[in-house]
C-alpha cells in the first residue's frame, strides 16, 4: 500500500502546498512521488517540465543527507486534467492521491483545483488525500518535526464507514503514530409534538444507555486495532450534529490528519456520513484522507 504517490500542480503556490506532505509520506513510507502537471493542448511542454524538475529538486534536497535518497519521477501531459489523473493512476498503478482541498474562503484556485478535485475524489478507486490552505497570516500555529503525528478515525457504525480503518490502520503503523477512533453516539431529541409522550419516556436513561453500547462496539474495535500493534484510544461523545462534535474531537486530539469513507458516486458531498463529511471538508483544520468504498 502507498508505494506510490501522485501529487497533481497546476503551477499555483496553493497547489504546492502538497509537497511537504507528499515529501514526508514518501519519506516515511518509502513511496515512490509522482509529480503532474498537466498543460493545455495549445501549450508547449518544455517550460511544464522545467518547473516540476525545478520542484522535484527542491523536494530532493529537504530530505538531507543522512536519509535515503527518494524517488521522484515527474510527467506533463496534455489534455483535461481529470481525464489525465485518472488515466495516470490507471496506467502507473498509484496508490494514493494527494491535492489541494476547495477553500471556502473564496481563494483563488487553479484550474486543477475546485471541480477537478471533485471529479477525481467519485472516480478513482483508491484514497486520496485533501490538504487544507495554509492558515492566514498572524494566526499562530505550532510547528511540529513531523507534519503527522496523530491519526483521527471518524466512524458511525455503517460498514462503509469501517472502510477506512484499513487504511488508518496502514497509516498509523507504518508511520507509527497514535490513533483515535471516533463516534457521537445520537441523542433521542425530545421534539414539541411528543412533549406528552416525553412524559413517560426517561430521555436521558436512553442516552446514557446508548452511550455505553457505542462505546461498548468502540472498545472492541480498539481491542482489535492493539493486537496489531497500533498505539489507539478511543473517544464517543453524545450529541446530535455530528460534524461539529468530529471537528470538536480533531482540536481536542491534536490530530494531524482525519481517514474517512467515502460512496465515491456523486461527488464529494456524498460520504460515508452524507453531508458530515462536506461539513468538515468546508470547517476543518487538518488533511482529509478519503476512503473511496470501491478501493476494497
Amino acid at each position: 500500500m502507498f508505494k506510490r504517490i501522485l501529487l497533481p500542480l497546476d503551477g499555483s503556490e496553493l497547489a504546492e502546498i502538497t509537497l511537504p506532505y507528499g515529501e514526508e509520506l514518501a519519506r516515511r513510507l518509502g513511496s515512490e512521488l509522482v509529480l503532474l502537471h498537466v498543460r493545455g493542448q495549445e501549450e508547449f511542454g518544455h517550460i511544464h517540465q522545467v518547473y516540476l524538475d525545478r520542484l522535484a529538486e527542491s523536494v530532493a534536497s529537504n530530505t538531507g543527507s543522512g536519509t535515503k535518497k527518494l524517488k521522484i519521477t515527474t510527467k506533463v501531459e496534455s489534455g483535461e486534467p481529470q481525464e489525465s489523473i485518472c488515466r495516470i493512476v490507471d496506467e502507473n498503478s498509484v496508490d494514493l492521491i494527494i491535492m489541494t482541498a476547495v477553500s471556502s474562503s473564496g481563494l483563488k484556485i487553479g484550474k486543477m483545483i475546485g471541480s477537478v478535485t471533485d471529479h477525481v475524489c467519485r472516480t478513482v478507486p483508491i484514497p486520496v488525500m485533501l490538504i487544507r490552505p495554509q492558515p492566514q497570516k498572524g494566526k499562530q500555529v505550532k510547528k511540529k518535526e513531523q507534519l503527522i503525528n496523530l491519526i483521527l478515525i471518524p466512524l458511525d457504525g455503517s460498514k462503509l464507514s469501517k472502510l477506512a480503518l484499513p487504511v488508518g490502520e496502514e497509516l498509523a503503523s507504518k508511520l507509527k503514530v497514535s490513533t483515535v477512533l471516533f463516534r457521537m453516539a445520537n441523542m433521542v431529541r425530545l421534539y414539541q409534538d411528543d412533549a406528552e409522550a416525553g412524559a413517560f419516556i426517561d430521555y436521558a436513561t436512553l442516552n446514557e444507555n446508548e452511550k455505553k453500547r457505542v462505546d461498548t462496539e468502540m472498545a472492541a474495535l480498539e481491542k482489535e486495532m492493539k493486537k496489531k500493534h497500533i498505539d489507539v484510544s478511543h473517544l464517543v461523545t453524545t450529541g446530535y450534529d455530528a460534524a461539529e462534535d468530529i471537528l470538536e474531537a480533531s482540536k481536542k486530539t491534536g490530530a494531524d490528519l482525519m481517514v474517512m469513507s467515502t460512496h465515491g458516486r456523486s461527488g464529494l458531498g456524498r460520504f460515508a456520513f452524507g453531508s458530515v463529511a462536506e461539513k468538515i471538508l468546508r470547517h476543518g483544520e487538518i488533511p482529509l484522507l478519503l476512503v473511496n468504498a470501491r478501493a476494497g
